[in-house]
């Protein structure tokens, strides 16, 4: 009877403590995904994805008391300490204590650690020398924003060789490939990543780079001390297709012409329908594209030297990185007199289509500006603006869905220095010899220092219209015609921030201290002494990185937050966003955001064919709007499609053609930073680099889940 007891207590106390694992389990299960999910809709860690998380704990274990105790603690963790870590411990009634670990883990995502622990009061064990508690454990783990399984290139096509992967020189895939069929590398592949593949793929033959999350450049082994190196992982689970739509399309029907916009040294395209579409050399050729969706219904065709096409907004002379040193954007940056950039982006590829502007000193009787009481200095800046408008209404919110849209202001401008003296009541008039492509106004922003090297001395003196342009008082500008080549013209009429009363002057009556202090500006906003943006940073490069390469042009200021503390940034180009989230987070600052002014997206009908070669030039990014896809090809298109890259030529965003075969050529520059998705892909390269996978120019990453 004894024994019978025993085992009928063994019994009874195992299924308490079964019901009790089985009940926390399912406490921290739901936990964990709420956690996922109030992240991923609110980005707010403190203010509902933890107490909310919370809340469906105790809801599920019936928990109704307050706890006892709530403690949160904070810290960097990672081989760099740069990856935010907060713990918080929940002591309940009854002994239930739940802890909740979230960490930052950047490109791999947010993710939360949920675990629960609850001593049991044995009850029948205690009566034959048992033990009078056993604590029972449940653990669960959530992620959301995880980009582990969002490669550089993958294949959809199960079938033999549907990667290969092959390059004459230095081939560079940043980020994983990945074969849904068989991968058929060589050794002039430099992975910086995995290489994933059906069984029988040969990913062992690759050559295997170490890299980081922070963009360091990818480099041979041994790798330092928290750097990854890649690996084969063969076989390899396949990869859905994830189904993509194009939305847009529909918004965008208007047929165009390419030449239908003459501006003067370039062409303005605008969104819409084109029919067969073939950018050659012979003439230099510029055309700017509006943000929108273009669909070429007959192909898009670049091969020749002498063109350029590109939705990037740049300044007239564009100011060098590396004028008075390459310091971090927002620091001290002192571009002395004449310093424009070596390469100016719009003059690549045999074009010349850049801005360009000059000074003068006139005379503005009763006035004049004033330095001191004396003579002095002035250094002036010019900026691009435009105001870009998105069409699609089914995109909420969508601030640039109106008129006049989302303004978009380019980088500064070198640093031009032009003396005054006080007793001739002088004015400063900037004008402009060259329009840049795609400015509808000029921002010129002015330093009573002169060109000192300290960027925020500059100070926002006024908007102006572009030679050519029209505007009725107020945004946005349209164009009354050609402009003029050759010509000189003066900016005049300034508004927004400190207006010349003389209507033929650009800067005139003011002072030397009306321009300080200065402050940092929404993206969205001008007035007197706001500062310019940033400046553009050092080309872009993937190995042998020192000195910076030769033979690009600059790139765009890295993603900033426009609100708050970290303003600044890109405000024009691929890397702007509004809304600006605020606050935000600093690691992903437009993961919030639906709209990036000046996006488009290149769609391709069935039978239409894209044929982009290493001598023409095409740079253009996408967009949040699009999910990031600036090459869309619908599942019945089976086209066999070319991407050759060269100096002038990158697209920023995705390429999705899941029933494509794509061959993609490396060039100087990455043609793609972004991710490939498509049926088949050969990707053979000849210069030094080939994909960039970037995850801020990548589609939304998989909503939270449950992966422990």
């Amino acid at each position: 009877m004894f024994v019978l007891f025993a085992m009928l207590g063994l019994a009874i106390d195992s299924g308490r403590a079964y019901v009790d694992r089985r009940d926390q389990q399912a406490a921290v299960d739901a936990a964990a995904l709420a956690a996922g999910d109030w992240y991923e809709n609110l980005r707010d860690l403190y203010g509902s994805t933890l107490p909310q998380a919370k809340q469906l704990y105790q809801r599920n274990l019936h928990l109704y008391a307050a706890p006892t105790s709530d403690s949160t603690t904070t810290a960097l963790i990672g081989p760099n300490a740069n990856l935010q870590q907060d713990t918080e411990v929940v002591q309940y009634a009854n002994g239930y204590r739940l802890t909740i670990v979230a960490t930052n883990t950047q490109v791999n995502g947010y993710e939360f650690q949920v675990s629960s622990t609850h001593p049991l009061q044995l009850v029948f064990m205690q009566i034959f020398g048992g033990p009078t508690t056993v604590t029972i454990n449940a653990t669960a783990t959530a992620i959301v924003f995880n980009q582990r399984q969002q490669p550089a290139l993958l294949t959809l096509s199960t079938g033999s060789c549907s990667l290969t992967l092959t390059g004459s020189a230095t081939l560079t895939v940043v980020g994983d490939t990945y074969a849904n069929g068989t991968a058929c590398v060589d050794s002039n592949l430099r992975e910086a990543g995995n290489c994933y593949g059906a069984a029988g793929s040969n990913c062992n033959a690759a050559t295997y780079y170490c890299y980081n999350s922070s963009g360091v450049p990818p480099y041979p082994p041994p790798c330092l001390v928290g750097d990854s190196q890649g690996a084969p992982v063969v076989p390899a689970a396949t990869l859905p297709d994830p189904g993509y739509l194009a939305n847009s399309v529909p918004y965008y029907p208007s047929p165009r012409g390419y030449n239908r916009y003459n501006r003067g040294t370039w062409t303005e395209m605008q969104p819409g329908v084109y029919g067969s579409f073939h950018l050659t050399g012979g003439s230099a050729s510029c055309a700017f594209l509006d943000a929108g969706v273009y669909v070429w219904t007959g192909g898009y065709q670049s091969d020749a030297g002498g063109s350029l096409l590109s939705n990037e907004l740049k300044p007239p002379d564009e100011m060098n990185y590396a004028a008075a040193g390459a310091l971090p954007p927002g620091g001290a940056y002192g571009p002395p007199l004449g310093s424009a950039s070596g390469i100016q982006f719009w003059n690549q590829n045999g074009v010349s289509c850049s801005g360009e502007f000059n000074l003068s000193v006139v005379a503005a009787p009763s006035n004049g500006i004033k330095h001191q009481g004396g003579s002095g200095d002035w250094g002036i800046e010019v900026t691009s603006v435009r105001y870009d408008q998105f069409l699609d209404p089914t995109i909420t919110p969508n601030p640039c869905s109106g008129s006049p849209g989302c303004r978009r202001e380019s980088s500064p401008s070198a640093c031009e220095q032009i003396t005054t003296t006080d007793t001739s009541n002088p004015a400063i008039n900037v004008s402009i010899t060259r329009n840049a492509p795609g400015a509808q106004y000029y921002d010129v922003y002015m330093n009573p220092n002169g060109c000192d090297g300290v960027q925020s001395n500059f100070s926002f003196v006024g908007q102006y219209l572009a030679p050519g342009w029209v505007d009725g008082g107020g945004p946005p500008a349209s164009a009354a015609g050609p402009y003029p080549s050759g010509a000189s013209v003066t900016l005049v009429g300034g508004t927004l921030g400190l207006p010349c009363p003389v209507a033929t002057d650009s800067i005139c009556n003011l002072a030397y201290n009306n321009l300080s202090p200065t402050q940092l500006c929404f993206a969205q906003a001008r007035f007197a002494s706001c500062q310019p943006p940033e400046h553009a940073v050092t080309p872009q490069c993937f190995q042998n990185c020192a000195p910076p390469p030769t033979g690009l042009s600059m790139e765009n200021a890295p993603m900033r937050l426009e609100y708050g503390t970290s303003l600044g940034g890109d405000i024009a180009n691929e890397n702007y966003c509004v809304p600006s989230p605020n606050p935000g987070d600093a690691t992903a600052p437009c993961q919030t955001s639906k709209i990036t002014p000046g996006g488009v997206q290149f769609y391709f009908p069935n039978g239409s064919c894209m044929t982009q070669n290493a001598q023409g030039a095409t740079f253009v990014f996408g967009g949040e709007q699009y999910n990031w896809i600036v090459i869309y090809m619908p599942p019945t298109n089976a086209c066999s499609s070319t991407l050759n890259g060269g100096s002038a030529t990158q697209y920023i965003g995705t390429i999705y053609s899941p029933a494509g075969n794509w061959t993609i050529n490396g060039g100087n520059r990455a043609p793609l930073a972004g991710q490939v998705i498509v049926y088949t892909a050969k990707v053979a390269g000849g210069a030094t680099v080939g994909i960039d996978f970037n995850p801020n120019y990548a589609p939304a990453p998989p909503a939270a889940r449950l992966i422990n």
